[in-house]
């Protein structure tokens, strides 16, 4: 057990960022004694940081000429002796030649975070699949609390890394009535140092996405990381790494992006673009090797996830199996919680869950540029939302830990906004509509088959099959209000009809069952009365189908099925919808129509 700093001490256990680990271990760090604090307020702002300039040539050794001085003879006493004047010794100023700044692979410079310490700790501190959840809320974290634990912890030492592994922008009606820039500004507002690129990012096209991280680059300190996404000419699009200096200690930061976003967006929105190029591939443990040359640390910020049934099969625990020296991967994709991480080949991979109702620490102690320990770790929004409640927190009588008012005044501003569209009320439902995300992964739900009845009264199609991954909510009983619907259907798929044959329709339930029991997002929804054998080998499982009790044929004869603009060209790895008719509505417009219609609002 190494000796603890009670200054860093108190004031990390007031953030809760390291409250689970600092009655074991810490370093002593060079601050002020800190007062036990029973509530904890925000801290003004930190001057914005200026974007980093770039250093000048290196300045010549000059000597400087001393400036003439004059002797001025004393007055003469009659009886003081004649003073003798000295010839004072000359003074040479030199400037010290400055090192020349490192430039990396890609251009890229180093940014220094921290100087002056040998034995250290390095917090890294994370977040993934936050999926537009902004808000403070009773079980999430919420980005202004967030931000007045991470002033707080700033305040006290510079050894720490904010990441995002993805998926931030996307998800919510907060975030997808404005193209995801509410994210990206509050991703800015907290300081966040690096965000990986998750499938998700893609999801307003590629154009929106390159242009918000040209944005980054230029008016803030964010760095938007992807080593792997290549354009049709073999060509990054995004810078892949960024080099991180702690005290001397050189943390590389490696963005990757999950080859599933062919089909886990739009495909029209990546289209001519590459994830698993084998350039890329061939090339991972050299670049990694090559990682451990520039950096004493290696750390994959990887959009990935643990899902064995991703429709490209490629995992970041698959990738650690695979190659070596990779140190720390904090994972995204799969919505996987993992308390204290996983080890997998030496590499330790940390997954917060989702939404912010975790965030994610590992605390790296360093001796001598040597990692000595690793510990990671969960802080639950319980703890930070209701502190009086948590036995951890309310041991150091920590009663409250208050939104940054200045976060929480642009949430609010952009709430209101949102809310004069979307408070508008269309229906009045009777019970609970059951949208929750292991629920439509896995099997019919009242809201799903609801769902495929609206797409198939509107578009005049004989049936309806859709994603489950495509439904993100579920609707209470009571008033829908616009916002409620959207929040169910939040990426603007637009209602499609498709001619298929029979045969297709067969091979499409098939793939859409085939991960079963396993949850997946690919899941076929449908309004089509599905028998199926659940324990026979994927691809022959579905027995018969029928659309309003008649028999659909697994042969060449032609039907019409409603399905979502994403998956008629690909999404979600459905090849099936070859011939596409028309395109509709909005779905969430249909949705929302059918019921105004069915449960009109009293």
């Amino acid at each position: 057990m190494k000796r603890f700093s009670s200054k860093l001490m108190t004031a990390l256990l007031v953030t809760l960022l390291i409250v689970s680990v600092i009655g074991c271990k810490s370093t002593p760090q060079p601050v002020e004694e800190v007062p036990a604090a029973a509530v904890v307020k925000p801290v003004a702002p930190a001057p914005e940081k200026a974007p980093a300039k770039e250093v000048a040539a290196p300045v010549e050794e000059k000597v400087v000429a001393p400036v003439e001085e004059k002797v001025v003879a004393p007055v003469e006493k009659k009886e003081a002796p004649k003073a003798e004047v000295k010839e004072e010794a000359k003074v040479v100023t030199v400037v010290k030649e400055k090192e020349p700044e490192v430039v990396y692979p890609y251009g890229v410079k180093e940014i220094v975070k921290a100087e002056g310490h040998d034995v250290f700790d390095l917090f890294i501190v994370h977040t993934n699949d936050v999926h537009g959840r902004l808000e403070a809320t009773d079980s999430n974290i919420g980005y202004s609390r967030l931000s007045t634990m991470m002033q707080v912890a700033r305040s006290i030492t510079d050894n720490i890394l904010l990441l995002d592994a993805g998926d931030a922008i996307s998800g919510s009606n907060l975030v997808n009535l404005y193209k995801g820039e509410t994210a990206a500004v509050l991703i800015d507002m907290l300081g966040y140092d690096a965000i990986a690129l998750g499938n998700h990012e893609f999801d307003y096209g590629l154009d929106r996405i390159l242009q918000a991280a040209q944005i980054a680059k230029e008016y803030s300190n964010v760095k938007v990381l992807s080593a792997n996404v290549l354009d049709s000419k073999g060509n990054l699009l995004f810078q892949p790494y960024q080099i991180y200096n702690f005290n001397g200690f050189k943390v590389a930061v490696i963005g990757l992006t999950t080859p599933d976003t062919t089909v886990t967006t739009n495909p029209n929105n990546v289209k001519g673009l590459t994830f698993d190029s084998p350039l890329v591939v061939q090339n991972a443990q050299y670049a990694i090797d090559m990682a451990h040359q520039l950096a004493d640390y290696v750390v994959v910020l990887g959009h990935f996830g643990m899902d064995k049934n991703s429709p490209s099969g490629l995992t970041s625990e698959l990738v650690c199996q695979n190659i070596d020296g990779i140190d720390l991967w904090i994972d995204g994709h799969s919505h996987d919680e993992l308390p204290n991480g996983k080890y997998v080949n030496g590499t330790l991979i940390v997954q917060t869950g989702e939404y912010m109702e975790n965030l994610g620490v590992v605390d790296v102690l360093v001796k001598n540029k040597k990692v000595v320990s690793e510990n990671a770790f969960l802080i639950k929004a319980s703890d930070v939302v209701d502190p009086a409640s948590s036995p951890l927190a309310s041991a150091y009588g920590i009663i409250a830990v208050p939104e940054d008012p200045q976060v929480k005044a642009y949430v609010d501003a952009k709430k209101a906004d949102l809310d004069a569209i979307y408070s508008v009320v269309v229906a009045n439902v009777p019970r609970t509509l059951q949208g929750e995300r292991a629920d439509v992964r896995t099997k019919k739900t009242n809201l799903s088959t609801m769902i495929c009845d609206a797409m198939t009264e509107v578009s005049g199609a004989d049936f309806a099959i859709t994603n489950g991954g495509g439904i993100r909510a579920s609707i209470e009983a009571g008033k829908v209000t616009m916002g409620d619907v959207i929040r169910v259907l939040p990426f603007n798929n637009i209602v499609t009809v498709a001619e298929v044959t029979g045969k297709e329709v067969y091979a499409a339930m098939e793939y859409g069952y085939s991960h079963l029991p396993d949850a997946a997002g690919s899941y076929a929804q449908t309004n089509l009365k599905v028998v199926y054998n659940k324990y026979a080998a994927p691809g022959k499982r579905i027995l018969r189908l029928y659309a309003n009790g008649v028999a659909i044929k697994n042969d060449s004869t032609v039907y019409k099925v409603a399905t979502n603009d994403f998956m008629s060209v690909g999404g979600d790895g459905y090849t099936q919808f070859g011939k596409v008719l028309a395109q509709r509505e909005l779905l969430s417009d249909v949705l929302a129509d059918y019921l105004a219609k069915n449960y009109p609002a009293k």
